[in-house]
């Protein structure tokens, strides 16, 4: 009865036994800072009484986010966050024998969903220098590629391609007739975006969310654009409707009040200029911060960096760490406004100020 690839894999429960009200929560690349009271007011005003009885039409879901990106609606489809969307598209481009490249290290759904499906891939990884090499992936594409996923910008390691990079895979991709796929999570940060060339590309599918910049992480909602036959085949994976009712209608009153990203980018952006200026006095090494909403944060060893996440639990504030090399010796923190970053680098020197030492011996 049980599939040996899912009984095989590990699935761990993420965000658990946070102190939400109290805590910091620099853990999960989400909207630390929470809407204030009268923003709050605002969405549930939104929210209609008979909603919750009726299953959902978001057909102005699809109008709004058209709109949006200046597209047709025939070029969208909508999902229940980007891990739906890459679910789907797995399940339905990807025959058997097939294979996949992923990014290494990068949102670690991709794998899991790999082994879900009982998908063949492989692992285009940062190098020492935290960069990816053309070259590498060159040399793991082989005929049974069938996609490339691309997360642009990228986390945990921040990396954005670059446009002779993008040129060089668009290529390559073409000549070989494998499906490209972009991740732009995190586009709002300020990357560049590759919607702009789904008309032209065929073979060109671009993912977005409502959980980073417009700080919804809560309702779980993405989508995907592409030209109209790639969008309307993978669109038949949906269930019998795309989302529920409630996260429809708070993602369209975010679409009609664009403010609410403008505003935590710039939010941000300011937190993140703090940060790394503390961290240069202090002559701490970090990576990223620039186009994405998190940054790494460089520590002697692995266990220091346990070491570090326990601490600040204790004190109700939310960090990652367990990464692998190259970084297995950073943490991550996700950036938001001065005030809560300056509570958590207040601690992080009374820790290192305490325990640094002993771990480098």
């Amino acid at each position: 009865m049980f599939k040996k690839n899912i009984l095989k894999l590990n699935r761990y429960q993420t965000s658990q036994n946070r102190n939400l009200k109290k805590g910091i929560i620099l853990d999960r690349n989400e909207r630390v800072d929470y809407f204030n009271n009268n923003t709050f007011k605002k969405i549930l005003k939104n929210i209609s009484k008979y909603s919750l009885n009726t299953t959902p039409d978001i057909t102005s879901l699809y109008n709004l986010i058209a709109n949006y990106h200046n597209v047709k609606k025939e070029n969208i489809y909508i999902t229940q966050g980007i891990t739906e969307c890459i679910s789907h598209i797995l399940f339905s481009t990807i025959k058997e024998k097939d294979e996949v490249i992923l990014m290494y290290q990068t949102y670690p759904m991709y794998e899991v969903l790999c082994k879900l499906h009982n998908v063949n891939y492989k692992l285009w990884k940062f190098n020492k220098e935290l960069k990816l090499d053309i070259e590498n992936l060159k040399k793991i594409i082989t005929l049974k590629t069938k996609a490339i996923f691309l997360v642009n910008p990228n986390l945990p390691i921040e990396y954005e391609f670059n446009k002779k990079i993008k040129n060089e895979i668009y290529n390559l991709c073409r000549k070989r007739n494998i499906l490209i796929i972009y991740d732009e999570a995190y586009y709002h940060f300020g990357a560049k975006s590759e919607i702009k060339n789904i008309d032209k590309n065929r073979n060109l599918i671009v993912m977005r969310t409502f959980s980073k910049a417009w700080g919804l992480s809560g309702i779980r909602l993405g989508y995907m654009v592409s030209q109209k036959k790639l969008v309307n085949y993978i669109s038949k994976c949906r269930s019998l409707v795309e989302t529920n009712s409630l996260s429809y209608q708070v993602a369209s009153w975010a679409l009609k009040n664009r403010s609410i990203l403008k505003d935590h980018v710039k939010n941000v952006k300011l937190g993140a200029k703090f940060i790394k200026a503390r961290l240069f006095q202090n002559n701490i090494t970090y990576q990223g911060g620039n186009v994405t909403n998190a940054m790494l944060i460089k520590l002697p060893n692995k266990n220091a960096t346990k070491h570090l996440k326990v601490y600040l639990e204790k004190k109700n504030i939310y960090i990652r760490d367990n990464f692998y090399s190259p970084i297995e010796n950073y943490v991550r923190i996700s950036l938001c406004s001065k005030n809560k970053l300056s509570k958590f680098f207040t601690t992080f020197l009374k820790w290192k100020k305490k325990y640094y030492k002993v771990f480098l011996k």
